[in-house]
């Protein structure tokens, strides 16, 4: 429910919806405010990734001021350019440079990979686009977190090999998909979190002498995750598969994908630069710099020293009050962040690009439209809105929310590891996978086009009667929210009619803490998506954007990344909400 960021096969592609909606669009109602517990792990087990390190000295943060990545901006904010930027080249001088392309089929042939996240969202449509567009890519091994090798294959064969996102290489292949895949998909037993990736020694000879390409995919992209785990997952392990990285002797380039929320609260628009370790979101004359090593000594201290059944608790608690005190909104965005700082700080020699995608929502176009595996960002309002549970949100209905398709991310990843793993240079690259700038859509758009939606194509209920959906309502406090959310809660379900003679207390008594229930669910949730919901930043995409000027008119048609193209109407009423009906609905009801 509160991360950013699993499919069956069937026989025939999902066929995209033909119906368009035209239904007239009231004016949008707004409100101004006028007046999850965690299983205890061990010890050993939630202070494992901590003990790989040594402790670390405090005095070796680097000196370095915070940039204020601010930009100047025309007035639609789309052609963003940093101060201190050069002049971008010519067309001419594109031309020339990049006549033939980016070489992107060139580079993924007889290429190996190896990726880690492998059987998460946006990692499957990373591999399902280079297996059908190479199909002569050497070997994809992937990292999978397993007890022993069969069950990593199994896992593999599962999650991955019959899932229905590969359905276009199932009808190439035919009899042959499964032999096919598994000539391609190497299953490796091991976990980011573990020192040399957990990986036994033979296959770690022959990753280390094979593999071309690292793609790590793998994070914790919980909001409120406990600090521990977030830090393990989002900020050491990225440190440690860089370190593996180093022991691969052919290794042409370093991927690693973050987010571009690690940008946190600074508004303006925010640009394409790599985190130097010590930068905070913060005016760095008010606070302390941020200490990466520092955070992570915090941890261990805490662990150490706090009574058992209050660590999973206070972890939560510190993780978002160090987030806000150096400028971000939750330890997801802060602990990716200093994962990107480390990777700065370690990186050496190796080629680095850092690929951060804003809001990742379902494909736009390929292998076909509307696939998504669980509930994105966007899509427990876009649910909850269409089930008759969500009549109202906390949020600035012109807030832009920045979307981007799965596919293109993809395509986004494969460019940039063609272009500089074919150069292999020992620099640092990053690039927003981002929209704002380019092609905005605002959260009144996103409702509308829902209603829309559900307006034309009801969801049912229960007793499988259609559900009717109003106009959503705007709030712009917590507290007015709250309280329009837990009187609609007891209208619907019951609860706020008078006792009669004839009532039950037992049953009401149950009612009132299951009314009770939801309404803090839904509070909580609205919490937690609220920096989101007033968002006043936009990202920068220019070197986006030049990438795509790059690309020979052939990759372009064939792995597209320009984002205007995206009619968002279209997206979601033939796209995106179909998807979520045939992938989360109908999954969670088979469940």
């Amino acid at each position: 429910m509160s991360s950013f960021l699993l499919g069956f096969a069937s026989a025939t592609l999902p066929c995209k919806s033909a119906m368009m909606i035209a239904s007239p669009r009231p004016a949008n109602r707004a409100h101004s405010n006028q007046g999850a517990s965690n299983t205890f792990l061990s010890s050993k087990g939630f202070r494992e990734p901590f003990l790989h390190l040594l402790r670390f000295p405090q005095n070796n943060v680097r000196d370095i001021a915070p940039s204020q990545n601010m930009a100047i901006k025309d007035m639609d904010n789309r052609n963003c350019r940093d101060v201190g930027v050069a002049a971008p080249p010519t067309v001419m001088d594109m031309a020339w440079e990049w006549r033939d392309g980016v070489g992107i089929i060139d580079f993924l042939e007889r290429r190996n990979f190896l990726v880690t996240g492998a059987t998460g969202f946006l990692a499957k449509v990373l591999i399902e686009k280079i297996l059908r567009v190479a199909p002569n890519v050497g070997k994809i091994f992937l990292l999978i977190k397993a007890k022993d090798q069969q069950a990593a294959m199994d896992r593999v064969k599962d999650e991955i090999i019959g899932c229905e996102l590969f359905i276009c290489l199932q009808q190439k292949y035919g009899e042959e998909y499964t032999s096919f895949m598994l000539s391609k998909l190497v299953p490796v037993k091991g976990d980011i979190q573990e020192s040399n990736m957990g990986i036994g020694n033979d296959s770690f000879r022959q990753i280390t002498q094979e593999v071309d390409v690292i793609v790590n995919s793998a994070a914790n992209t919980t909001f409120d995750e406990r600090y521990d785990k977030a830090l393990a997952a989002n900020t050491i392990a990225p440190s440690w598969l860089l370190r593996f990285a180093k022991n691969c002797k052919k290794l042409s380039l370093f991927l690693h994908l973050s987010t571009t929320y690690v940008n946190g609260e600074r508004p303006g628009i925010l640009m394409e630069k790599a985190f130097e370790m010590g930068e905070s979101r913060i005016d760095s004359s008010t606070q302390s710099k941020l200490d990466v090593h520092h955070e992570i000594n915090l941890v261990s201290d805490l662990i150490e020293t706090l009574p058992p059944n209050e660590v999973p608790q206070k972890l939560k608690e510190i993780g978002l009050a160090r987030a806000r005190m150096y400028g971000w909104h939750n330890v997801y965005e802060m602990t990716k962040a200093m994962g990107e700082m480390m990777i700065n700080a370690d990186r050496g020699r190796v080629p680095v690009v850092i690929v951060r995608p804003s809001v990742v929502e379902s494909t736009f176009r390929e292998p076909f439209p509307g696939w998504i595996q669980g509930n994105r960002m966007l899509d427990p309002l876009i649910l909850s809105y269409g089930k008759g549970r969500l009549p109202g949100f906390l949020v600035d209905p012109n807030t832009v929310m920045d979307v981007i398709p799965a596919d293109l991310v993809a395509n986004v990843i494969i460019a940039a590891m063609a272009k500089h793993g074919t150069t292999a240079s020992p620099s640092i690259d990053v690039y927003h996978a981002a929209s704002s700038t380019v092609n905005p859509i605002m959260m009144c758009d996103v409702f509308n086009y829902s209603r829309d939606y559900f307006a034309a194509s009801p969801l049912t209920d229960d007793q499988g009667d259609e559900i009717q959906i109003t106009d959503m309502e705007y709030f712009s406090s917590i507290d007015s929210f709250s309280s329009y959310i837990q009187k609609d809660i007891a209208e619907k379900s019951g609860l706020s009619k008078e006792i009669g003679p004839n009532s039950n207390p037992k049953q009401r008594s149950r009612l009132e803490a299951r009314c009770k229930r939801m309404a803090e669910s839904i509070t909580h949730l609205a919490k937690l998506y609220e920096p989101y919901m007033f968002y006043r930043a936009r990202f920068d995409s220019w070197n986006t954007r030049k990438l795509m000027e790059q690309m020979s008119t052939e990759e372009g048609n064939k792995f597209p990344i320009d984002l205007r193209s995206i009619n968002w109407e279209d997206y979601f009423a033939n796209a995106h909400i179909p998807g979520l009906k045939r992938h989360v609905i109908k999954k969670a009801s088979s469940s």
